[in-house]
């Protein structure tokens, strides 16, 4: 009987230490596809906690819309045809182009002006013909960290020679002297405004 006992006993504190192997197994090893996905998990949160932090630490200035408009007209004849050229400089409201004056590891300082267009109009009797112009007419002919902060200035008519008109337009770095002139010319073909040849460009400075 004492026998019968002590096995019951031996059997009942084996079991027991079976179950509490068993029990800190299952809590203390994860598989590792919870253990994947937590890791993925903390890295979201690390990558939007930096995010969040840029977004607050940038500065955005934004220009005010340019209300003002340049325009300018002159008659001509081609073959005793009467033309009259119509030219309208503005602004549009779309802060395109956009600068980081931020320097040597500042805060980020992020500069958002309009990008300006010279929009041509050319009258023969009764038939229109337009077209729109802006600094993207001008990238091949000028220096690529000119043109990446570049906004076109101003677009002047210089001459009319039989059917080609010559003129000039400024190209400047927003609130800099960073300034260049582009001289080029259009051909009016068959009433039509032809496509822009770059003659010329130089710096100016302001």
């Amino acid at each position: 009987m004492k026998q019968l006992l002590s096995l019951i006993l031996i059997f009942s504190i084996l079991s027991s230490c079976d179950g509490k192997k068993s029990d800190k197994t299952i809590s203390e090893f994860k598989p590792k596809t919870e253990l994947k996905a937590e890791t993925e998990s903390e890295q979201k949160k690390e990558l939007e906690a930096i995010q969040s932090k840029i977004k607050k630490d940038t500065i955005n200035n934004y220009w005010a819309l340019v209300l003002d408009t340049i325009s300018s007209k002159r008659e001509f004849k081609i073959s005793d045809l009467k033309h009259t050229l119509e030219l309208k400089t503005y602004s549009l409201n779309d802060s395109s182009i956009v600068r980081n004056l931020a320097q040597n590891g500042e805060q980020a300082y992020l500069d958002h002006s309009h990008k300006m267009v010279t929009d041509f109009k050319l009258l023969t009797d009764s038939i229109v013909d337009k077209k729109q112009i802006d600094r993207t007419d001008f990238k091949e002919s000028l220096i690529p960290e000119f043109y990446a902060e570049c906004n076109l200035f101003s677009t002047e008519i210089d001459s009319i020679l039989g059917n080609t008109i010559y003129l000039t337009s400024d190209l400047n770095v927003p609130d800099t002297g960073n300034q260049w002139k582009v001289w080029y010319s259009i051909e009016i073909i068959d009433k039509d405004i032809g496509n822009l040849k770059i003659k010329e460009t130089e710096y100016v400075g302001d």
